[in-house]
């Protein structure tokens, strides 16, 4: 004795079951696609341009003397101490440089003085075993990281610039 084949709708009903859970899926994991997506720039309305008319006068004043515009590039993080140090996470340009300091280990005989990093710089690693560490480095390939900082330096500093 065999059992009787379930009704067409009953075994059809278990596949749409798992193909309309298959489809929540997808669409929940793609809204959470969307929100880490920044939103698109949103336009305002454009007015029509319109003309004035500016009366020209003749001055014999001299003109204004012309300034530059750019303004000095801010540090991405600057840091001074002893010991060890972390900086907070920053975003890197393409092209940025590490300016750092730590001439003051001269009476220990010498010392290390050394910058690694984490994240999108992970290729970083700068180490100097002198009586006096200082320099700057240049890096390229931008991104988001942290630099570690260790040294026996009585004082250390460091800057990171963008080029």
């Amino acid at each position: 004795m065999s059992l009787p084949n379930a009704p067409f709708y009953r075994r059809w009903s278990f596949i749409l079951a798992g193909v309309i859970g298959l489809a929540a899926i997808t669409a929940l994991l793609g809204w959470r696609g969307l929100q880490q997506v920044d939103p698109p720039a949103t336009t305002g309305t454009t007015q029509s341009p319109t003309t004035v008319t500016i009366p020209t006068t003749t001055t014999t004043t001299p003109p204004p003397s012309i300034e530059p515009t750019s303004k000095p590039t801010a540090p991405l993080w600057q840091e001074s101490g002893n010991g060890t140090g972390t900086s907070p996470g920053f975003q890197a340009p393409a092209t940025w440089h590490i300016a750092f300091d730590c001439s003051n280990f001269k009476r220990l005989g010498g010392g290390n003085f050394k910058i690694t990093g984490t994240g999108a710089f992970g290729r970083v690693d700068i180490q100097e075993l002198d009586v006096k560490a200082s320099g700057t480095r240049t890096f390229t390939g931008g991104g988001f990281g942290h630099l570690l900082v260790d040294s026996v330096c009585k004082r250390w500093s460091v800057t990171v610039l963008p080029d």
